[in-house]
């Protein structure tokens, strides 16, 4: 049931993502609500289920977007793979912590973009960090402890009534 909850969220977040703030932005910057998401995953989420997400949600944004073919893919599964070993060592449960590291995340993946349009394309992409990656990353990053908080209510009511005892194990 909970696997079901995050694949349907995740592909309304991508919907959601790839429509309204082109309309509220005028299509200058895209607000990547599902980066999140995968942040949340590699936090709260086994890493098999995490890492089926994060390729789901990377596969998705890669049809969506049709930008160079499995770029989204690879920079989820990257992401979701630092927040997984970030999780092991760090207590993710505050809320300046999640915005800065989703900020952090946010600012990687912007840079990344910009190195594998440069690499696939020869487009020149530097300028847009400060206009379009970095408001871009502080938006995604001040929004993040709220939508980790809806994540977690979705979780607990996904899982209310589902719960099995030490003794049935």
């Amino acid at each position: 049931m909970r696997t079901l909850f995050f694949l349907l969220l995740a592909l309304l977040l991508v919907v959601f993502q790839a429509t309204v703030p082109d309309i509220i932005f005028s299509g200058k910057i895209g607000v990547e609500l599902s980066l999140v998401l995968v942040i949340y995953a590699g936090f709260y989420l086994g890493f098999m289920e995490g890492a089926l997400l994060s390729f789901m949600v990377g596969f998705v944004l890669d049809c969506l977007t049709g930008t160079i073919s499995g770029l989204f893919t690879l920079l989820y599964g990257v992401i979701f793979i630092i927040a997984a070993l970030f999780s092991l060592r760090v207590y993710a449960e505050k809320i300046s912590f999640i915005a800065v590291f989703t900020f952090c995340c946010s600012l990687v993946e912007g840079i990344l973009i910009i190195f594998f349009f440069r690499l696939v394309y020869g487009v020149n992409m530097v300028h847009d960090i400060i206009s379009v990656f970095l408001p871009q990353a502080l938006i995604v990053g001040a929004l993040s402890p709220a939508l980790f908080a809806i994540l977690r209510t979705g979780e607990v009511l996904c899982n209310a009534g589902h719960t099995e005892s030490a003794e049935q194990s």
